[in-house]
This record gives structure tokens, C-alpha cells and sequence, in this order.
């Protein structure tokens, strides 16, 4: 009679806990899986409220090398000897040259040439649009050695605004020979300077020059040409350099120093009254996340049924 009464109240025991551990995995399904679906649901609206205000807003971690309606300075940087340069839209990069400015010499009388296309690096990840009307505002500093109007193979400065492997635009400039020559070209946006595309159209800046360096004699020295192009970098400062920089006598400069392009790009809102907000799902802000919110809420339907299963 005593063991029954135990086998009884052993059944009873393991009943309240199939029933005590059934209610768990319920309770599961109808918390976790809403709660995944409600945070969706918040990315969703964040995005939707985001999407109309500006591009920085709306990325989760911008990308400074990218351009945006704000941080829309392309800043030029390279090797010591320019063989690359390279451009985006931070005005710094460990890769760029200590002595802050990319340089060509020659020997004697030999001519220089110089032929250096300044692409940027990374390329464009989206579409951008400039402002009609604005202009786009090239700054280039060099050092200048040599002439320029010798036969033949010698020529004057040319500057050209490169969209992918397109000049859209050039312009020769009489630079002359010294030292800090500065270039301020503004470049009117006409209707088809408006879009850039993602695809081919990464802006850069191309420079070709060429010029001949003096053969000296027994009296005097030879001057050969050089042709120097100064970078944007930490030393060209109108305030202290930071430490970190390691700037002497020979690398600080001005500010006025760094090569820079500045382009005057519409902000989210400007963008969609041109574009009518037709773009490419893809390219939609936010999509990536409600995406990955989506793989979140599949994931806690499949544990709770994994759970019950065991």
C-alpha cells in the first residue's frame, strides 16, 4: 500500500514538471520571437525617419574616406615620390608620406616629366550628387624648379578634375618656377557634373607637367628641375602639429599647404527632390540591419522549437 502511494505521488512529481517545463518553452516562443520581430519593428521606423534627414545620420558607422554633405573635402595624399597618389575624404592616412609632399628631380639639363593621377582610394560606395550652380573648389600647392617653355618635350602645369579614368574637366596653368605656388581653380557644376556614379565615376586629380633643369658650367652649378606637389598632413597646421606627427623645420607648413578638392555635395533631402527617392533597394539605410534583425527573430523561433524538442 506504501509503495503505491509513493509510485502515485512519484507520477504526480513528474507530471508538474513535464507541465512546469511545457509552460517554459511557451513562454519562450511568445517572448522571444515578438521581441526580436518589436526591435525589427524600431529599426524599421528608425530607418524610415532617418532616410529623410542627412546621409550621416543615417549610417550606423560612417565611413570617413567616403563623402558625405558634410565631410565633402577630398584630400590628396602619396608617396615621397608620387608613384601612387591617392585621395578621399579623411584628412588623414597611415599610409601617406612622412615628409608631406610627393617630389620629382632630374640631373643637370635633363627634362622632368611628370604625369600623376591622384585616384581615390577606396573608390565611391554610393552615388553622390553635387549642387548646380556651386562650384567645386581645387587647392593644389607645389614647389616648381625648371623650365617649362623648353622645345618639345617641356609644357606647362595641367590640372585635371578626374571622374574613374575621364578627365571631365582641364585646365593649363602658367605656374612659372618657385617655391609654395598655389593653384585655386573654381570649377562651375554644370548639369553633367551633377551626378557622380558609384561604378565609374570615383573622383581623383591628375597633374602633368614638364620641365628642364640648367646645365651649369665651370663658373656656375647646374640647377636640375624638380616638381614637388605637397600633400594634405598632420604638419601643415596653423596651430602646434600634434607630437605624433614627428614635424621638423623642414615638413610644417601652413595649412594652407594641403592639396584639397572640395565638392558641394546635396545633402538626403536636396538628393531626393531630383531623384524623387528612386533608388536601389540595396542602397536603401537601414536595409542591412532589418535584415539581420530579420535573421535574429528566425533564430529565436528556432531555438524555442529545438528546445521543446529535446
Amino acid at each position: 500500500m506504501i509503495r503505491g502511494l509513493e509510485s502515485n505521488d512519484l507520477l504526480t512529481n513528474k507530471r508538474k514538471s513535464q507541465t512546469k517545463r511545457s509552460l517554459r518553452t511557451a513562454m519562450r516562443r511568445t517572448t522571444l520571437v515578438p521581441l526580436a520581430l518589436c526591435l525589427a519593428l524600431l529599426m524599421v521606423t528608425s530607418s524610415t525617419v532617418t532616410a529623410g534627414g542627412d546621409v550621416t545620420v543615417m549610417q550606423a558607422a560612417p565611413n570617413a574616406e567616403q563623402p558625405t554633405a558634410e565631410n565633402n573635402t577630398f584630400h590628396v595624399f602619396g608617396r615621397p615620390n608620387a608613384e601612387p597618389c591617392w585621395g578621399h575624404f579623411n584628412n588623414t592616412d597611415a599610409d601617406n608620406s612622412n615628409t608631406g609632399y610627393g617630389e620629382k628631380e632630374g640631373s643637370g639639363s635633363s627634362v622632368v616629366q611628370v604625369d600623376w593621377n591622384c585616384r581615390m582610394d577606396p573608390v565611391l560606395n554610393d552615388n553622390i550628387l553635387l549642387k548646380e550652380g556651386e562650384v567645386i573648389r581645387v587647392h593644389l600647392v607645389f614647389d616648381i624648379q625648371g623650365d617649362a617653355n623648353c622645345q618639345n618635350q617641356c609644357e606647362n602645369l595641367n590640372v585635371s578634375l578626374m571622374r574613374g579614368s575621364v578627365a571631365a574637366v582641364t585646365q593649363e596653368f602658367n605656374a612659372g618656377e618657385g617655391d609654395g605656388i598655389m593653384i585655386d581653380w573654381d570649377i562651375p557644376v554644370t548639369p553633367d557634373l551633377v551626378p557622380w556614379n558609384r561604378t565609374d565615376d570615383s573622383p581623383g586629380i591628375k597633374i602633368t607637367w614638364a620641365g628642364q633643369g640648367q646645365q651649369g658650367n665651370f663658373f656656375l652649378s647646374g640647377q636640375p628641375a624638380v616638381f614637388r606637389m605637397y600633400y594634405t598632413h598632420p604638419c601643415h597646421s596653423d596651430t602646434t602639429p600634434p607630437q605624433e606627427a614627428n614635424c621638423n623645420s623642414e615638413t610644417e607648413k601652413p595649412s594652407n599647404y594641403n592639396s584639397t578638392v572640395l565638392f558641394p555635395i546635396l545633402n538626403q533631402t536636396e538628393a531626393e527632390a531630383i531623384t524623387g527617392g528612386d533608388d536601389d533597394m540595396e542602397e536603401t539605410p537601414g536595409f542591412g540591419a532589418i535584415v539581420g534583425l530579420g535573421g535574429l527573430a528566425a533564430a529565436a523561433w528556432m531555438r524555442g522549437i529545438r528546445e521543446d524538442d529535446e
